[in-house]
């Protein structure tokens, strides 16, 4: 589950800095925007960490099964 809190933590602040950087207007859809790239943007990150040490392990139990 630790998975989850950086991905809410990163969304987060990307949101904080969309809404720095965002016009006096638009700061709510700043905020928005921020939060929604950076939230889906570690997201993708995180998912593709997890294939990529599945995939790792796959590797290994083959190599294991193979060779003993």
């Amino acid at each position: 589950m630790t998975w989850l809190w950086v991905i809410i933590v990163i969304a987060l602040i990307g949101g904080v800095i969309g809404f720095l950087i965002s016009n006096d207007g638009e700061r709510g859809s700043g905020f928005l925007g921020g939060f929604l790239t950076a939230g889906v943007g570690c997201g993708t990150i995180v998912f593709k960490i997890f294939i990529a040490v599945g995939l790792l392990l796959l590797t290994i139990k083959l190599f294991i099964w193979l060779f003993s």
